[in-house]
């Protein structure tokens, strides 16, 4: 007897599952009866997005320079850079694909070109460095 009650317990709470999920999924259809649009997609922005930050994320070089190294680190907050002279600022990540460094400069916007970004102010930072300069004795 205890078997059967608990046959049928279970039975109408899956049917009771999937009654709501059903339902649920009508509401959501209605929401999305519209040619699919790669822009709409929120998934894809969102996953495009992570991998921007993480393909962003390590030791850049000031104009290629050996000694002048910049940092980009995920964090708690975010991403958050770290320039050539110790300065850190929050970075965000543009709808285009470009960098906002939103302490620096009122808002200094960077172009993502590879592995290079090209900053607003006339200064670049390289991925890999160019060459090794003479300090100034």
């Amino acid at each position: 007897m205890k078997g059967r009650i608990l046959l049928w317990l279970t039975l109408g709470l899956t049917m009771g599952v999937l009654t709501i999920s059903n339902v649920v999924s009508a509401e959501d259809y209605g929401r999305y009866d519209r040619r699919y649009d790669r822009s709409d997609n929120w998934w894809e922005r969102w996953r495009n997005t992570r991998d921007d930050r993480r393909d962003l994320e390590g030791t850049w070089y000031l104009s290629g320079h050996r000694d002048l190294r910049a940092e980009i680190a995920l964090t708690r907050r975010g991403l958050e850079a770290t320039n050539e002279r110790g300065h850190t600022t929050r970075l965000e990540i543009t709808r285009s694909g470009d960098v906002h460094a939103l302490d620096w400069e009122g808002g200094l916007r960077g172009n993502i070109r590879r592995d290079r970004i090209e900053w607003e102010n006339g200064t670049t930072w390289m991925r890999q460095p160019a060459y090794r300069y003479a300090r100034p004795r």
